[in-house]
């Protein structure tokens, strides 16, 4: 399994991923709360591999995660992925996961802004990106 993070400075998002891409669960965290929540995640689902996304916040976070690493969990291992136009994926995702209701189902997604953060989807997509990097295919 995989622990997906997509960095921010307020929130963070979070997802832990089959090797298959598919989704385990996923989460949106303040920033300063995600190593007691990556703690409490790694005993639920105890993950070998850590992928961020390289975007905003990546260069505060990553000292922290390694660390956490360093503290005893040799086994887990850690790596950076492009997150170029995640934020763009991440939205499409979430509206293939909540499909519209009401008036919205009228109006095309094009014109449509997700009414909640999706830096969970948004992490998903990051640990979808490394699967696919790790197989050799194209991003």
């Amino acid at each position: 399994m995989i622990f997906a993070i997509d960095p921010g400075s307020e929130k963070t998002g979070t997802a832990v991923v089959n090797d298959d891409g598919s989704l385990v669960t996923k989460a949106i965290v303040p920033t300063p709360d995600l190593l007691s929540y990556v703690e409490e995640i790694y005993g639920k689902y105890p993950f070998s591999h850590i992928v961020m996304g390289d975007g905003t916040n990546h260069k505060h976070l990553q000292p922290l995660v390694e660390q956490w690493i360093a503290d005893g969990r040799r086994a887990v291992t850690f790596s950076l992925i492009d997150e170029k136009f995640t934020t763009v994926e991440g939205r499409n995702l979430y509206f293939q996961c909540t499909p519209r209701k009401g008036w919205r189902r009228f109006i095309p997604l094009s014109l449509q802004y997700p009414p909640e953060p999706v830096d969970d989807f948004v992490a998903w997509i990051i640990g979808r990106r490394y699967i696919t990097k790790k197989q050799g295919g194209n991003l």
